[in-house]
């Protein structure tokens, strides 16, 4: 299974970290970059390959603090007095949000140098930067899907890991 993991995730080698997105606790990480026209004619950009996250993680930045993944429940930081509605379900409202954005638009982009599986169906993304994206799936909260690796390419290119392993 761990050969899966370093095949698909190879992959990922040489491919900068160009956005971030997410739904609700999902997060997506996109690299590389292609554009995608909805059937409304909206040009869309897109990473090569995306990343999406359903479990712990966190982003370690070269002496910088550490993005985690529970941050998405701390209210950005913001000058003057905040809103007094916030609702974290909202993408940008967070502090991770403001943190993984501020982390993207870095000059170069952080660069995928390479993988590192570790247990249950966790691994380290090593970047040319010397941050690290550890994503550490938690067995003892069982789901469908702990995270998902996927081409837009069309090249078929698919794996997952969830409570039942990996599935490609």
């Amino acid at each position: 299974m761990q050969l899966t993991i370093l095949q698909a995730f190879s992959r990922l080698a040489g491919l900068p970290l160009t956005k971030t997105t997410r739904h609700e606790q999902v997060q997506f990480f996109h690299f590389g970059s292609m554009h995608y026209t909805t059937p409304q004619g909206l040009i869309l950009d897109i990473g090569e390959i995306t990343l999406a996250v359903n479990c712990p993680w966190h982003l370690q930045p070269a002496g910088g603090e550490t993005i985690n993944h529970s941050d998405v429940y701390i209210r950005k930081r913001e000058a003057g007095l905040p809103s007094p509605v916030w609702d974290w379900k909202i993408p940008g409202s967070s502090l991770r949000d403001q943190r993984l954005l501020a982390h993207v638009k870095q000059i170069p982009a952080p660069v995928v140098e390479r993988v590192e599986t570790k247990e249950a169906e966790g691994f380290v993304l090593h970047f040319s930067d010397q941050s690290t994206l550890t994503v550490s799936p938690a067995p003892e909260e069982p789901a469908e899907m702990y995270w998902e690796l996927f081409s837009n390419t069309g090249d078929g290119l698919k794996i997952a890991a969830g409570k039942d392993g990996l599935s490609t």
